[in-house]
């Protein structure tokens, strides 16, 4: 058993700044609880700058570096030379079994510790000796740098004998692959053009229907060439975006792994154990209200909360037999989470650890965990492997700390940049349940890419949406056709406040009202709210009356056929007596936007320049995005009422 001194000292923001700028070009490790739910998210972090052992994982072992004089002086010890010996890669060698030896081989400490990385590959740790490729690494160190729950740093050194260590040492940059020209080399492309993931999401709806699967999460990667140092990226993010599971990963090889992941996937002290899933994503908006307007949204999303369901069911099939009978309990339920630019809900699992079982076999258990594949995980990944575009590589994956004591920390790798040679792969999915709208989860992947793409100075995720339609492709001239509208001045205010004209002779109409004048011989018309749906009546749609339903706020997304599309859901006031069954789609028509639900809120007939809008975009309850969208129809029936 080896007793390693621990010295501990201040640090300054300064020491830990010029730390994390060394990981641009040295390999080590930065893991850290940087926000999350008070009471819930334990606020930590460790950095790893200067790592005396490298353990390269495999599926059948471990390959050892040492990488610092310390680090060969660890491996000249009795207990870890034979144990070095025992961990070499060969047949019905267990990696996991190794990195638990190897903590073992050390005196219980909370700052004796392995940090490291798995792809989302280490799935295939549960097959010992099979040579899977490389499945990541870890890294141990002989000086740290640590946060507490307070937020304060401090310098911790460890040495083999005496209290007298020498401070940590000045950067020794490593050899780095060059970054090639990127003028010589192709441009990155994403796994799909716009629209891509909605139809591979629909893919899935037949799977989800016909096959043995509960649930499943699918993704896809956007790639972008990128000039910022990916270690400055990562500062950005942190300021703008702190999150329960942020990491770098420096693996001394050319990847610079960094994220900023909400899932905190499992945290280990003493024999308690805890999970804390997210599912459920909405944008957060703008100011307290806007907030609060996101929370409400997310809160009241029946598919998500059904989602988050059944990941917590599911983590507790996998926990179970790792704990006491009886001692996993559910202790948060849909607790909602405000991040930078969205809103998650998170429940809270927790139990004991039986006597024999550990924080290794928990990161086994959990690997690839149904947040990140589905359930039942085997005919997931079946799914996953049939329908993705690209191998997944570190999405999926997981962040880990276990230390000598058996405390532990695991993240879920999402929300996370890949950088090699300049490009940056961002990797996003989501969750899915026979039910779920293909366009909302092509809106929420994009979502999720955000703040990634914002840290490097970018914007957009995927080919961007098509510019907003502009005043001057609007007509100049409208005619307002109102037939006993309730909200007629309202419709006319609207109209005015976006700079048109209101002409009875204009070639383009705007339609209000419930009287009997549509017919499906009409063109370049656009039609709002009940005269929406006489029109769409009167083209062969399946319309039926409904209990009017005034005053109601819908959620809504555009789809891929939209002439302008929104990154976000946007709000919109729906007033209606009757509903549209979709079931049945006439020829030539095309869907501009969905519902919360799924349903249409906004068609267009592009051989008769028809547009109908199911909303009220003159509504005080509709955001600016629903008239973004009026702008576009009007620009849209215009163009043939011109030609």
């Amino acid at each position: 058993m080896i007793g390693l001194h621990v010295q501990r000292s201040a640090a300054t923001p300064a020491q830990v700044d010029a730390a994390l700028a060394q990981l641009e070009t040295r390999a080590g490790i930065y893991f850290g609880v940087d926000s999350g739910i008070a009471g819930m998210h334990p606020l930590q972090a460790t950095l790893m700058v200067e790592p005396a052992l490298a353990l390269s994982v495999y599926g059948d072992g471990l390959q050892v570096e040492p990488l610092t004089g310390f680090g060969r002086q660890l491996l000249a010890q009795g207990a870890l030379s034979r144990w070095r010996m025992l961990a070499l890669r060969g047949p019905g060698v267990s990696c996991i079994a190794a990195l638990r030896a190897f903590l073992g081989c050390f005196e219980a400490s909370a700052d004796v510790l392995l940090m490291g990385a798995l792809p989302f590959a280490a799935h295939r740790l549960t097959e010992p000796g099979t040579d899977a490729g490389a499945l990541g690494v870890f890294y141990f160190s002989q000086h740290l740098l640590r946060r507490d729950g307070a937020g304060v740093w401090h310098k911790v050194v460890l040495s083999l004998s005496g209290p007298e260590s020498p401070e940590l040492p000045a950067a020794t940059p490593i050899a780095t692959p060059v970054t090639p020209d990127p003028v010589a080399r192709n441009e990155p492309r994403d796994d799909f053009a716009a629209g891509g993931y909605a139809d591979m999401v629909r893919q899935a709806l037949h799977y989800l229907r016909e096959r043995p699967l509960v649930s499943l999460t699918l993704s896809q990667s956007y790639r972008r060439r990128v000039q910022l140092p990916a270690v400055t990226a990562f500062a950005r993010l942190r300021a703008a975006n702190p999150a329960p599971a942020s990491f770098f990963v420096n693996d001394g090889a050319g990847l610079r792994l960094f994220g900023a992941s909400p899932d905190l996937q499992l945290s280990v002290h003493g024999r308690e154990i805890q999970t804390m899933p997210v599912c459920g994503t909405v944008a957060r908006r703008p100011g307290a209200i806007g907030e609060a307007e996101a929370l409400r949204e997310l809160l009241n999303e029946e598919v998500d909360a059904a989602s988050l369901a059944v990941c917590t069911d599911a983590l507790r099939n996998d926990l179970a037999p790792l704990c006491e009978p009886g001692s996993l309990r559910l202790l948060d339920r849909r607790r909602p989470m405000s991040l930078a630019t969205v809103v998650h809900a998170v429940d809270r699992l927790a139990g004991r650890l039986r006597d024999g079982a550990d924080a290794w076999d928990a990161v086994l258990a959990t690997a690839a965990p149904v947040m990140v594949t589905g359930t039942p995980r085997a005919e997931a990944l079946r799914a996953i492997a049939k329908l993705e575009a690209s191998p997944r590589g570190w999405y999926g994956g997981l962040v880990v700390q276990v230390a000598a004591n058996g405390d532990a920390l695991a993240g879920t790798i999402l929300r996370a940049a890949a950088v090699r040679d300049g490009v940056a792969e961002v990797r996003t999915g989501g969750d899915l349940m026979a039910d779920s709208s293909p366009e909302r989860e092509e809106q929420e992947s994009r979502l999720k890419t955000l703040s990634l793409w914002r840290a490097f100075g970018l914007e957009a995720a995927a080919p961007a949406p098509a510019a907003l339609a502009d005043t001057a492709a609007m007509p100049d001239a409208v005619a307002l056709v109102d037939t006993g509208d309730p909200f007629g001045n309202a419709m006319r205010d609207c109209l005015r406040g976006l700079g048109l004209q209101i002409d009875e002779h204009a070639s383009c109409s705007v339609l209000v009202g419930s009287g009997d004048t549509v017919t499906a011989a009409d063109q370049h018309v656009v039609a709002v709210g009940d005269a929406a749906m006489q029109l769409l009546g009167a083209c062969g749609w399946p319309v039926v009356p409904c209990r009017p339903e005034h005053g109601r706020r819908l959620m809504c997304i555009t789809t891929a056929a939209a002439p302008w599309r929104s990154d976000n859901p946007f709000a919109a006031a729906r007033y209606a007596s009757a509903a549209l069954q979709a079931s049945a789609q006439p020829s030539g028509w095309e869907i501009w936007a969905l519902d919360q639900h799924g349903q249409p809120v906004a068609l267009a007939h592009a051989g008769q320049r028809l547009v109908c809008l199911l909303y009220r975009p003159d509504s005080m309850l509709s955001s600016p995005q629903a008239l973004q969208l009026l702008r576009a129809a009007l620009a849209f029936s215009a163009a043939s009422g011109q030609a």
